[in-house]
């Protein structure tokens, strides 16, 4: 009995202090870390957009064709605008929405399941997330979104965005627009995903975005939390397959695919931009 009773007296505090801890952790990441001063002149972001709007990419649009399924363009270039579209200086691709639109949408057309349940890990803007909310609402599929970043939701700051002229924003003001998509499926979770993955409970992954922090470990340790939770049809979209930029990632999704009998599928844009579509067997 006093051995519950201190439990339970003490079980506040350690919250707290592990709140504590953790918000000291993410410090960084709610203290304007792109800056606190907007990166450029909505001009500038305009150009960038224009100019990505105007690359061909064949190799997508033939993947639209064979699947069936393509995401309406309109809206994916506005939305793109508004969450992908950075000053960098590698060139602006945000290609992978479309793909996973389209694989994504064929998987709810054979997927017998009444609720699609889908993880992401590496939220950024928002961008990701809504295209796959987009495909689950195009289909009229019931279904939830879970997706993690160590940048927090409901914080404003710069974003290294278009939006960025109007001042400090949190990412739900930047999302606003797409309000009815993020209340019907998503679900924003801050912190680090070898700490957060393990506090979500999901009893089944039906469909994984992996695109958080592109080194070995990390790809094996985001797998790691889902492997039991994926049956037979189910699919892990990678990002950054790339092997002259991101080797931990390639050597972390061939062993994944190899020795838990994926079904894998490499699509490659250019030297820069390559993913995999791992089908589970």
């Amino acid at each position: 009995m006093i051995i519950k009773f201190l439990y339970k007296l003490c079980l506040p505090y350690a919250k707290l202090l592990i709140s504590i801890m953790e918000k000291l952790v993410y410090w960084p990441y709610f203290n304007f870390p792109f800056g606190k001063t907007s990166n450029a002149s909505a001009k500038q972001y305009l150009l960038i957009w224009d100019k990505a709007k105007e690359v061909k990419y064949p190799v997508i649009d033939k993947i639209e064709k064979d699947y069936g399924f393509s995401i309406d363009k309109k809206w994916f270039h506005n939305l793109a605008l508004q969450t992908q579209v950075v000053i960098k200086k590698s060139d602006i691709c945000y290609q992978h929405g479309r793909l996973l639109y389209t694989i994504l949408s064929h998987c709810i057309k054979h997927n017998p399941n009444k609720n699609i349940n889908i993880l992401e890990t590496g939220t950024a803007l928002g961008f990701s997330s809504l295209c796959m909310a987009k495909a689950l609402n195009d289909a009229g599929q019931c279904g939830k979104i879970i997706t993690f970043d160590v940048l927090p939701h409901n914080i404003r700051m710069f974003w290294n965005c278009i939006a960025d002229e109007k001042g400090p924003q949190t990412r739900a003001e930047l999302l606003h627009d797409y309000d009815s998509l993020v209340e019907k499926y998503i679900i924003f979770h801050q912190g680090d995903t070898k700490i957060e993955l393990k506090k979500v409970n999901i009893p089944r992954v039906h469909f994984a975005f992996l695109d958080c922090s592109h080194t070995y470990e990390y790809v094996l340790n985001e797998f790691d939390s889902i492997k039991d939770k994926q049956k037979k049809g189910d699919i892990i979209f990678f990002d950054d397959y790339t092997p002259n930029l991101f080797q931990g990632v390639v050597k972390a999704v061939d062993h994944i695919c190899a020795e838990f009998n994926y079904l894998k599928r490499v699509i490659t844009l250019n030297d820069k931009r390559g993913y995999v579509i791992a089908n589970k067997n």
